[in-house]
């Protein structure tokens, strides 16, 4: 961009000079215009001083006997940076000692008021301060930026603390009712334990089965509330390693993801989407493919159950939808060609694109381990719920299709 703006002002200054008004065009004269242009380089780094060679430069060449290329054009880009950088007053400072000397030596030299104030000067005036207008506009435009998108990370991370406190009722309900089965149970076993055994043993098993899933809910919750680090999105194959546990085929396809608030949001899409997956699908198949697309990371979620009619979104995909929002994205959920699908756009930060490796994605296409080997018929038909629940241990399983709502 400096490159671009140095050529610029050089290239407008020859061509000025090549006019040859009021003084001999050499290459002196040409040199003097890269020379100004040159100055563009620094612009950035060195606002002010840029302006003040630039000035001094604009006087040094006047004196020289150069051709006459104006007052506004050599130092407009100089003032445009100033402005540019914060240094208003400078920069109202150096176009008004610009126009004000031009003035007083054309005048003192005779010229004509009319001709060099009301007519060359108020369009010098003009120029100056449309450059210096124009800086400050580009200066407040990058400051509201910089303010929106620190709003945003602010209310990402409130939201946040919000969902993990939500975690933590959560955790202490389900905790609660399974450690207050656990010890029914166990009230259960060692009342009948020397009368009816197996009734005992029942009990005991259904003690087993409340624990697992007791610890399984605690692992999960404490995985998700510890800051450091993060849930990310290279993790789902746990949640892949839960469905085919429940029967599923599971295939993904995920590229990584550099930028931590990015990688952990498309996770809980993944994560929201498998669950609902899980409790409402009859399907055997779920796909999870998470790619880059442009500026955006793509998270899409289907599975190939039977299509139900939408239901009335509920707090899970409400709140991913807010995390989501917060970010920036967008999320869909609905009917697929065949399924459902839960599909995020998640825009992506220039180093995150950067730091991206193209084709460093993850395929896997597995069976669920529980299913029965080398039977086709098997293999073909996710588990039922009593059949996952004689697998895994644990009270949860596959819900009947009779309630095929798909918010949760």
């Amino acid at each position: 961009m400096d490159t671009a703006v140095a050529m610029g002002v050089a290239a407008v200054l020859a061509v000025v000079v090549s006019a040859d008004q009021g003084g001999g065009a050499g290459v002196a004269a040409y040199l003097w215009a890269a020379a100004l242009g040159a100055l563009m380089f620094w612009r950035r780094r060195y606002a002010r001083t840029v302006l003040a060679l630039t000035i001094l430069g604009l006087f040094a060449y006047y004196a020289g006997g150069f051709p006459a290329i104006g007052v506004a054009v050599p130092v407009a880009a100089a003032l445009y940076a100033a402005a540019e950088a914060g240094h208003r007053v400078t920069a109202i400072i150096g176009a008004a000692t610009v126009l004000a000397v031009s003035v007083a030596f054309r005048l003192l030299e005779g010229q004509d008021f009319r001709y060099v104030v009301l007519y060359e000067g108020v369009g010098h005036a003009a120029l100056m301060t449309a450059a210096i207008m124009l800086g400050e506009l580009v200066r407040a435009r990058r400051r509201i930026n910089a303010l929106t998108e620190r709003h945003i990370t602010l209310e990402a991370e409130r939201r946040l603390s919000e969902h993990k406190q939500v975690l933590s009722r959560d955790l202490h309900d389900s905790i609660g009712h399974t450690l207050t089965v656990a010890a029914i149970h166990t009230s259960v076993a060692q009342q009948e334990a020397g009368r009816h055994p197996e009734a005992a043993v029942a009990a005991l098993g259904h003690v087993s089965e409340a624990v697992s899933q007791a610890l399984a809910e605690l692992r999960a919750t404490v995985r998700e509330l510890r800051a450091d680090p993060p849930p990310a999105l290279q993790d789902v194959e746990s949640l892949a390693a839960t469905a085919r546990a429940a029967g599923f085929h599971v295939r993904t396809r995920i590229e990584p993801v550099e930028e931590p608030e990015v990688s952990a949001t498309a996770y809980r899409v993944v994560q929201e989407a498998v669950t609902n997956a899980l409790r409402h699908s009859d399907g055997r198949l779920i796909t999870i493919d998470a790619w880059h697309a442009n500026d955006d990371l793509k998270v899409i979620v289907r599975d190939d159950g039977v299509t139900a009619d939408a239901a009335t979104e509920h707090a899970g995909l409400t709140g991913l939808r807010e995390r989501v929002t917060a970010l920036g994205g967008s999320l869909d959920t609905g009917p697929a060609a065949r399924g459902w699908q839960v599909s995020a756009t998640l825009p992506l930060s220039a180093a995150a694109l950067s730091a991206a490796q193209p084709l460093a994605a993850v395929d896997s296409l597995d069976a669920s381990p529980h299913l029965a080997a080398g039977d086709p018929a098997t293999a073909a038909q996710p588990l039922s719920p009593a059949a996952t629940r004689e697998s895994t241990g644990t009270l949860s399983g596959r819900p009947s299709h009779d309630n095929p709502g798909r918010s949760s």
